[in-house]
């Protein structure tokens, strides 16, 4: 009902002699049922709903004539202009009443009209502008990526270029968060699976180099809060990385599996590898405390998924969707 309300507000108003015409036409009808159907209370009353009626399609002034035009009509008004008779004393109350009432209604439907239009011409200013701010935001950080990826190459070290490429693939991941967030035109939330999807896509190009190493994508999707979405991309970055660098040495091909889901009252990102699993003497680096700092934030947990073959990660997060959860999607 709001949406429809606000729907006739705001569109585009017929000519005004088509408002005169179906207004005094409607008129005329009600004036005819009154003939063939004596009105329950008083006969004016029949009348207030054109007056609403030709008030918010057709706008204040039609509203108003529809009003003394249905006034008009009554056996008071028509008594005095015929037969020089006064109204009687309840007559004319209700003549009084009725013209107040429909006045007061043309006027009050006129000023909604302009009142909603203003928001809707505000709400359209406010939806380009964070549309626009999304766009710069997101080119500023890939610029940013970009020259840190140029360090990268650059870098003779191993452990440099390592710490660079991490911060690439975490910068990438806010900037792809922000690509999201103004494709959506949602703002504020984020449809996480085709963002995790786009993710595992760029992480796949920017760290397997030569290896044959496929990054899978199985997400329920859904709609999260920006910053959530963000915290979740930040924490499959993290895993993925793991897995990259550890699961498969010398060149070693296999799969990275990224997947969330809807579990009870919350949601489970999973990160699996078909590598050669977590070496024993791997301590807990930079990416590892990002991952568990993240996922405290979020009130979430981190457990190890046994596997014959290879390593995982489960993190679950007492997150709800904004949107109902739909079906899984791959990529």
């Amino acid at each position: 009902m709001e949406k429809l309300i606000v729907a006739v507000l705001s569109r585009k108003r017929p000519p005004a002699a088509v408002g005169y015409i179906v207004s005094f036409a409607l008129v005329l009808a009600v004036l005819g049922l009154e003939q063939l159907f004596t009105p329950a209370l008083h006969r004016y009353l029949p009348f207030l709903p054109v007056v609403f009626f030709s008030a918010i399609v057709f706008g204040r002034p039609i509203g108003l004539f529809t009003t003394l035009f249905s006034a008009s009509l009554g056996d008071g008004v028509i008594g005095l202009a015929l037969h020089g008779r006064s109204p009687a004393t309840d007559e004319l109350l209700f003549f009084v009443l009725f013209v107040a009432v429909g006045v007061a209604t043309a006027v009050v439907v006129d000023a909604l009209r302009a009142a909603v239009c203003k928001l809707l011409d505000a709400e359209a200013e406010t939806s380009l502008l964070l549309d626009e701010l999304a766009h710069r935001t997101r080119n500023d950080l890939m610029m940013i990526s970009s020259v840190l990826g140029l360090q990268a190459m650059r870098q003779t070290d191993p452990h440099a270029r390592e710490a660079l490429e991490s911060a690439v693939a975490r910068v990438r991941v806010i900037a792809e968060a922000q690509e999201r967030l103004r494709k959506s035109g949602k703002h504020g939330e984020v449809e996480v699976a085709a963002y995790l999807r786009a993710l595992g896509h760029g992480l796949a190009e920017l760290l397997r180099d030569v290896r044959p190493i496929r990054v899978r994508v199985l997400a329920t999707p859904m709609q999260v809060d920006a910053p959530v979405a963000v915290s979740i991309g930040l924490i499959a970055n993290e895993l993925v990385t793991n897995a990259f660098k550890y699961a498969f040495p010398d060149g070693q091909g296999g799969t990275v599996q990224i997947t969330l889901e809807a579990v009870g009252e919350g949601m489970a990102l999973s990160v699996e590898d078909d590598g050669i699993g977590v070496p024993p003497s791997k301590k807990d680096g930079l990416g590892t405390r990002l991952v568990h700092l993240l996922a405290s934030h979020l009130n979430g947990t981190v457990q190890s998924v046994p596997r014959v073959r290879g390593h995982g990660v489960r993190v679950l997060l007492p997150i709800r969707p904004v949107a109902p959860a739909a079906l899984a999607s791959q990529g």
